[in-house]
């Protein structure tokens, strides 16, 4: 309308059509200024899980927290860190809200008061779970065993009968106790010995062995030599501690 009314003041054909055209491209580019950013859809909340799905969950947490506390008291009574390490995978792993876990802190209140069978507990874990989750649980207990840096051979066991509840197979297993060890072969090779030694074949090769590495015996070959007896030494020493976590010693 302005550029209609200025080509009429100046009077002729062309500047009222120039104008118009002008006032037309003007305003189009003002309306644009002027018009509201759009607005992003708004989130939708998660739908509430239906009763069905929410049963099945508090069904698989029961027997989740039955398996923690077997391994817990594996090697006496359930302590603070443990129960930190447990709520972690509860609320980091499987994203349980303030409500779940408090779920699970009831559970695991029962459990210690009247602890179920683990073997049905391993069943029902094996029948709810993928391969990858179950591979998952059991990196978790493994976790928990050694929330106090070591394991104990009654801890050894319970972990053993677990896994060969979820139905894991032994390259399975030995996957994740090499997280949480190392490769076993590579400590028992350091030792000159093999996975079927015994318990007492393990000390007496680690014995033999520090003896003949330890620095002090080439101190007189100067300081090179102690470094790497020093290193070598070290070596012998981590694999025999590492062997006897395995065990359980």
């Amino acid at each position: 309308m302005l550029g209609l009314g200025v080509g009429l003041l100046i009077g002729g054909l062309w500047p009222v059509v120039v104008l118009v055209l002008a006032g037309v491209l003007v305003g189009h580019q003002l309306d644009g200024l002027l018009q509201p950013p759009p607005r992003a859809p708004s989130p939708r909340a998660p739908a509430p899980p239906e009763p069905q799905e929410l049963a099945a969950q508090q069904h698989f947490a029961r027997h989740l927290c039955a398996l923690f506390i077997e391994v817990a008291r594996a090697d006496g009574d359930l302590v603070r860190d443990e129960v930190r390490v447990v709520r972690e995978y509860f609320a980091e792993q499987l994203r349980y809200g303030p409500e779940s876990l408090e779920l699970v802190r009831r559970y695991l209140k029962e459990h210690l008061a009247r602890p179920p069978t683990l073997e049905d507990s391993a069943a029902a874990c094996r029948d709810e779970l993928t391969m990858s989750a179950r591979l998952l649980l059991l990196d978790a207990l493994y976790g928990l065993a050694l929330v106090d840096g070591q394991m104990h051979r009654a801890e050894q066991e319970t972990l053993r009968r677990i896994a060969q509840g979820l139905g894991l197979s032994e390259e399975q297993i030995r996957s994740v106790t090499a997280r949480h060890f190392g490769e076993a072969q590579a400590h028992y090779t350091r030792l000159g010995i093999t996975p079927e030694a015994t318990d007492a074949d393990v000390k007496r090769a680690f014995r033999q062995l520090a003896a003949i590495h330890h620095p002090d015996r080439v101190a007189h070959l100067g300081p090179g030599a102690v470094e790497q007896a020093s290193r070598r030494f070290q070596e012998i020493r981590e694999a025999y501690e590492k062997i006897r976590q395995l065990r359980g010693g």
